[in-house]
């Protein structure tokens, strides 16, 4: 009896983030999610798929680490909005050019996103591998990823798809430096 009682005494957040510990430790372990080095972020992905009411699978198919951040696959937005009970799109023109994609809510029309060769090129992202060898793929990650941002961004939460953030280059970390009489100190963030 003292062990059910000690047990229900546990509050129930940390029993979870225990069972997505070891869920994220199996995980880990399997080798079948490349990204995932550690039980922390195997979890990591479990809990931010649980915030948009995913499976511990889905979750680990929906999130990639790039960067040391944590991105939503575009699949994964558009099953999300696809889903969603208020939200919807239509793709409207899909072609090697440009991907347009309108955007619903409860059947309204909420504006539409596109993207283009033009802004990819503009943005400098047309000479990159993935857009050279998927070039519609790419345009449809594209205008989906800003749709979902412009017009239903509570349906992905504020993610941005991996595809985004293989897009724009690391920024470089600078260590904090303090002057002390006339010489600079790195602290690394330590004051």
């Amino acid at each position: 009896m003292a062990k059910k009682k000690e047990i229900a005494e546990i509050p129930e957040a940390e029993i979870s983030i225990s069972k997505d510990m070891a869920l994220g430790k199996i995980f880990a372990d399997s080798g079948m999610f490349p990204d995932i080095k550690s039980a922390a972020q195997g979890c990591v992905k479990i809990v931010a798929g649980k915030e948009l009411g995913l499976t511990p699978i889905q979750s680990l198919n929906a999130f990639y680490f790039y960067n040391g951040k944590l991105g939503m696959f575009a699949q994964t937005i558009s099953a999300l909005i696809k889903r969603s009970k208020d939200y919807n799109y239509k793709i409207e023109e899909h072609t090697k050019e440009k991907c347009t994609i309108a955007f619903f809510k409860n059947d309204e029309e909420l504006g539409k996103s596109d993207f283009t060769t033009e802004k990819a090129a503009k943005a400098g992202l047309i000479n990159k591998d993935n857009w050279k060898n998927y070039i519609m793929n790419m345009l449809f990650t594209k205008a989906l990823s800003n749709g979902a941002k412009w017009y239903c961004p509570e349906v992905i939460c504020g993610f941005s798809t991996v595809e985004d953030l293989q897009d724009v280059e690391p920024m470089p970390v600078k260590p904090d430096v303090v002057t002390i009489k006339n010489e600079e100190v790195e602290t690394n963030g330590e004051a």
